[in-house]
C-alpha cells in the first residue's frame, strides 16, 4: 500500500473513532455488562453478587408472565409496524408532487412528533384519552358512539397506545419515504408515461420496486424500536390496568427498580436482545432478499 493510501485510511479511521468510543463505551460494554450480570443474583444492596449461572435464563423460562408481555410486544409491533409503514407511504406520495413551500410546511409538521419529548407527547395523550372531557370521546359521541375508557379499561388500553405509536411514528416515515420517491430517477417515470402507464402502474411497477430499500430500512427500524417501547406506557398506563399494556421492557423494569432483581432483569434483557437479532434476521433473510437496489 501506497503511502498516499496508508494516510487516507489513517485519516478515515481518526474521524470514525470518535463514533466508535461512543459506541463502544454505551452499547458495547453495556451489552456485555448486562450479560454478565445475568448469570449473577443481586439485589444492588448487597456488596458482592451471587454467581447461580443459568439460573436466572431457567426461572424467565418458566415464568408464564414472561410469555404474556412478550405476546403483548409482539401485538403491539403487529399493531404498530405496518399501519405506521402503510399510512405513512400514503401520505408521502400525496405529498411527493406538493409544491416546494408546501412541502417545506408539511415535513415541518409531519416530523414535529418526532423531535417532540416522548413525555410530552403522552401527557397530551393523556388528555385527549381522558374518559370524561377528552377529545377521543367527544369524537365518538359525534360520530354516534358510546363513549370508551381507553386506557383504564384492558380491552382497549393497548389499542390505545398503538394508535398513540402509530401517528408518532408516521411522521418520521413519511420524511423518509419522501427522500426514497424524490430519489426515483425522474426519466423512468417519465418513459413509462409515454409508454401509457397510469398511476397505478407507475406505483406497483416503478415506485415500489425502488422504495424497497426505504420499505426495508422502516421495517427494522420500526421493528426494533417498538420491541423496545417504555416511555409512554411509564408515563401514561404503568403497565395497567391488570398488566394489559406491561410490555417486556416494562416487565424488565419493574423486576430491576422495583423487585431489585438485576441478575433477572438482566436475563430478560439479554433474551430481548436475542429475539430483536433473530427477527432482524429473519427480515434480512427472507425481506431483504426481495429488495430492489438501484
Amino acid at each position: 500500500m501506497s503511502a498516499a493510501k496508508l494516510r487516507e485510511h489513517a485519516a478515515g479511521y481518526v474521524l470514525l473513532l470518535p463514533a466508535l468510543l461512543i459506541l463502544f463505551i454505551f452499547v458495547v460494554i453495556p451489552i456485555f455488562y448486562s450479560a454478565g450480570l445475568s448469570l449473577l443474583s443481586w439485589d444492588m444492596m448487597r456488596p458482592a453478587p451471587t454467581f447461580i449461572g443459568l439460573d436466572n435464563y431457567v426461572n424467565l423460562f418458566q415464568n408464564d408472565s414472561f410469555y404474556n408481555t412478550l405476546f403483548r410486544t409482539l401485538l403491539y409491533a403487529v399493531m404498530t409496524v405496518p399501519a405506521s409503514m402503510i399510512l405513512a407511504l400514503g401520505f408521502a406520495l400525496l405529498l411527493d408532487k406538493g409544491l416546494r413551500w408546501v412541502l417545506t410546511v408539511y415535513r415541518s409538521l409531519f416530523f414535529a412528533p418526532i423531535v417532540t419529548s416522548t413525555v410530552a407527547i403522552s401527557v397530551v395523550w393523556m388528555f385527549i384519552y381522558h374518559p370524561d372531557y377528552g377529545l377521543a370521546n367527544e369524537l365518538m359521541k359525534w360520530l354516534g358512539f358510546e363513549p370508551l375508557r381507553w386506557l383504564n379499561d384492558s380491552d382497549t388500553a393497548l389499542i390505545s397506545l398503538a394508535i398513540m405509536a402509530i401517528w408518532k411514528h408516521i411522521g418520521f416515515c413519511v420524511i423518509i419515504y419522501l427522500a426514497g420517491l424524490q430519489g426515483i430517477p425522474s426519466d423512468v417515470e417519465e418513459a413509462a408515461k409515454v409508454d401509457g402507464a397510469g398511476l397505478v402502474r407507475i406505483l406497483f411497477s416503478i415506485k415500489l420496486p425502488l422504495l424497497t430499500p426505504t420499505i426495508f430500512f422502516l421495517l427494522i427500524y420500526l421493528t426494533i424500536e417498538q420491541l423496545q417501547t417504555f416511555t409512554q406506557i411509564d408515563v401514561m398506563t404503568k403497565g395497567g390496568p391488570a398488566g394489559s399494556t406491561e410490555l417486556i421492557v416494562m416487565h424488565l423494569w419493574n423486576y430491576a427498580f422495583e423487585r431489585f432483581q438485576m441478575g433477572y432483569a438482566s436475563a430478560i434483557a439479554m433474551v430481548l436482545l436475542g429475539i430483536i437479532l433473530l427477527l432482524t434476521w429473519i427480515q434480512m433473510r427472507f425481506v431483504g432478499s426481495k429488495v430492489h437496489y438501484q
